[in-house]
């Protein structure tokens, strides 16, 4: 998985799920304790989640738990333990 597959799935899925309402980004920022300013950064593709905030959003939004999951079981058919 590149850097620009993994900010693309967090980009499309926290579109999906906040883009369309009215303050979504801080909507999302008060639930995960981040400012919105960063959330927009997300949603705008400038940037994406590090590990404590992937956490909290995995934790907010079941279908970017699911999608980061896919992306895992991905890379772990590409590169088989030998």
């Amino acid at each position: 998985m590149t850097a620009a597959v993994y900010r693309d799935t967090v980009r499309g899925v926290l579109m999906r799920q906040y883009g369309r309402i009215r303050n979504g980004a801080k909507l999302l920022a008060g639930r995960i304790d981040t400012s919105p300013r960063t959330v927009r950064n997300w949603l705008d593709g400038v940037s994406a989640p590090r590990g404590e905030e992937l956490m909290k959003l995995m934790i907010e939004c079941d279908e970017l738990r699911d999608e980061i999951f896919r992306l895992v079981d991905e890379g772990k058919q590409q590169c088989p333990n030998e």
